[in-house]
């Protein structure tokens, strides 16, 4: 999407990120140790095979509040869940999701299984391209960039513009308000 006002112009394009897991990874609570050939998922762990991580598990459990398997569908793209997919051709265990008791000291543990599913499921997302995030730039007339920011998730295209004109300088606003009226949502 792209509009021009008193010699600036207003680009807004798709912006990739990089993994949920290593993006919010000092927030996180949950730690997925996944094995497999084809494809780099999961966290980065030092488990060389499954049973060195059973091992650890065992020498563990005391510590960990809740694990569970970890699967992949790999048809047309890949996902993950804690759910068995039930595809003996297109999905398998891959690892498994677990959460610490430390890292959940706080919480009541009546919602440390939604905790892990909504990190597995925001991660399944990102997997699929789920949810879309965006970037802005400005550019003067010279196409000079003045300013350029991203991240921006498609929740609605509305909430987003007004988003993204809350983060940019104010000075610009006239930009994300011609959008915002482009796309009749002022």
């Amino acid at each position: 999407m792209r509009i021009k006002r008193k010699g600036l112009t207003l680009n807004i394009f798709p912006d990739d990120i990089e993994s949920t897991r290593e993006y919010y990874q000092d927030s996180n609570i949950t730690k997925m140790v996944c094995f497999h050939r084809d494809y780099k998922i999961g966290d980065e762990h030092g488990f060389k095979n499954p049973a060195e991580f059973a091992e650890w598990i065992k020498n563990n459990e005391k510590n960990i509040a809740i694990i569970k398997p970890l699967y992949l569908l790999d048809h047309s793209g890949i996902t993950v869940s804690t759910h068995d997919f039930m595809d003996p051709w297109d999905s398998g265990q891959v690892g498994y999701v677990y959460v610490m008791k430390n890292k959940v000291k706080d919480y009541d543990k009546s919602i440390v299984d939604e905790l892990l599913e909504d990190e597995v499921k925001q991660y399944a997302d990102w997997l699929a391209g789920i949810p879309q995030f965006f970037g802005f730039q400005i550019t003067d007339e010279d196409d000079h960039s003045i300013e350029c920011q991203g991240v921006f998730e498609l929740t609605t295209e509305k909430e987003m513009f007004n988003e993204m004109k809350e983060r940019s300088e104010h000075k610009y606003d006239f930009l994300f308000d011609a959008m915002l009226q482009q796309e009749n949502y002022l």
